[in-house]
């Protein structure tokens, strides 16, 4: 945009006036990221304005950065259009001139408050996003150590959650509020609007480390998790730190995680009277965790009226996508033109938000049934950097490389997943039982065959009749694909094009389908 219409020295005022907000105040970090944003900008040297450049101009990185290997920028450039958010809807919202960051990039605008035409989340009245509110951890004991650490701990917290696109975190506080959160949490997390508080505390007992953390429900004061580590020391402080914040957020965070569930439970009305985003997003992983037709169809439909009223929001369009490719694998659709609809919806999706993680999820799915199996890893790969924390997007993208036959890589992805959050879509089961068939450990397929339990799916039976004849249990098997006939009649042809849509391996599909086949299943009704 042509910045001359706004005279410099008026987007220098406006920059200082943004700069004394108390959340840039306690965040030199951000303040730096904007100053030099802003300045770069003002200088004409938009072109120059990169991640290396931020992370080592601004973010005070060392000159070996590799942004590709580090989303620290991304990460911040986040938590900035945050504040800037919380600025322009409080301190701000009477200024002339407004500074915004556009999502997908660096380079700042520079607006007339009276020409602003809701751009972006601050001018959206619809709050589609849960509010975090991350107090400050304290230390119960005078040790200037254990200060530190509590400190960094809560700042930590705050900035691994701000990684997830379905929360919005607030980690600064003005003195008003720090004064409140020493008096009434619950009147501070009023105070500023949040849905929910994560406290935490340190302290020694009977020379013992006690690290406490608690997240609480602000509307009811209800104590939603609480959870107690007993390090023997801090003496190795930086790993200690890491496996709490990995802990933490991998159970807080994210559609699986225990903040998402607390709404779905505890505010049915709030997410059915909100926005048509909140909305689909619910039923979207409604589907995921329980399988049926209702499920599946309630999701399409919603999301289909989503990015309808809201064509900008990326995360909506990446899960359409999925549920398009959802139709071919589930044998409800056998439309050549799904994988074209569905590649249209994530590469808009893309286009809206290069770093929208559900949108990589989505592409690494959608190059399985493209049978790219180079692309499926590269697209694997970056969405687990934008976010390793996320468990649920984790899970799915092992399953995924499972499918596109990198066995190793997608199982120890799974597994760690699991192991960080046990919640995950229903048709990771699939991926397992792909895998312990490749290994030839048809026991364990059995197990995980048995533990989807969706009757409405084909994979029901199919996982259990495969199963149970490689095991040459021939009597129980036969029942599954009697089941599998009864619900939606197949042959061994329409059996394989749905195996193959999107399962790489030729070796995994072949076993797949002959032991169907010795069991009765026909090549033709």
């Amino acid at each position: 945009m042509d910045i001359k219409k706004i005279p410099s020295d008026k987007i220098y005022d406006e920059l200082e006036n943004v700069l004394k907000f108390y959340s840039f105040k306690n965040s030199t970090l951000l303040s730096n990221f904007l100053r030099y944003i802003v300045t770069e900008t003002l200088d004409q040297r938009q072109k120059y304005i990169k991640e290396y450049s931020i992370a080592v101009n601004a973010l005070s990185r060392p000159s070996h950065f590799n942004p590709h290997d580090d989303a620290m920028v991304r990460i911040h450039a986040g938590r900035l259009r945050k504040l800037l958010s919380e600025y322009y809807s409080t301190d701000g919202k009477d200024n002339s001139v407004i500074i915004h960051v556009p999502k997908g990039g660096y380079v700042p605008e520079f607006i007339h408050n009276s020409k602003i035409r809701r751009i972006d989340s601050f001018s959206n009245n619809t709050k589609t996003n849960p509010v975090i509110s991350v107090f400050p951890f304290k230390s119960m004991a005078l040790r200037p150590d254990l200060d530190a650490f509590s400190q960094i701990l809560s700042e930590e917290i705050s900035a691994e959650l701000s990684r997830f696109q379905d929360i919005s975190v607030i980690g600064h506080f003005s003195s008003e509020v720090i004064s409140k959160i020493n008096e009434n949490i619950l009147e501070a997390a009023n105070l500023v609007g949040a849905d929910f508080i994560i406290t935490g505390h340190i302290q020694i007992i009977d020379n013992k480390l006690q690290i406490r953390i608690n997240l609480i429900n602000s509307s009811s004061g209800k104590f939603v998790l609480t959870k107690l580590f007993t390090p023997a020391t801090i003496d190795d402080g930086i790993r200690i730190q890491n496996e709490i914040v990995k802990d933490i957020v991998a159970s807080m965070g994210g559609y699986y995680g225990i903040i998402f569930k607390e709404i779905v439970k505890t505010a049915p009305s709030k997410i059915e009277n909100n926005s048509s985003i909140l909305k689909a997003i619910c039923s979207y992983n409604e589907y995921q965790l329980s399988y049926s037709i209702e499920n599946y169809a309630n999701a399409l439909s919603n999301l289909n009226e989503a990015v309808e009223l809201d064509p900008n929001h990326a995360i909506a369009w990446a899960m359409l996508g999925e549920m398009h490719l959802a139709s071919l694998a589930l044998g409800l659709d056998n439309c050549k033109k799904t994988i074209e609809k569905s590649s249209h919806c994530v590469s808009k999706a893309l286009t809206i938000d290069p770093n929208c993680q559900q949108a990589w999820h989505a592409l690494t799915l959608l190059n399985c049934f493209k049978k790219d199996q180079d692309n499926c890893l590269a697209a694997a790969e970056q969405c687990i950097k934008i976010n390793p924390n996320s468990s649920g997007i984790a899970s799915g993208v092992g399953c995924m490389l499972i499918f596109a036959a990198y066995f190793e890589k997608g199982f120890n992805l799974l597994e760690n997943a699991i192991r960080m959050n046990p919640s995950h879509p229903w048709w990771i089961n699939i991926g397992y039982c792909c895998y312990y068939i490749h290994k030839k450990d048809y026991q364990k397929s059995l197990y995980w065959a048995d533990k989807m339990d969706f009757s409405e799916t084909i994979w029901d039976s199919i996982l259990k009749a495969v199963s149970l004849s490689l095991l040459n249990e021939d009597a129980k098997a036969k029942i599954q694909l009697h089941n599998l006939l009864e619900l939606q009649p197949q042959t061994a042809t329409e059996i394989k094009e749905i195996l193959s849509s999107f399962i790489l391996s030729d070796e995994v599909v072949f076993k797949m389908l002959n032991s169907l086949k010795r069991i009765g299943l026909k090549d033709e009704v």
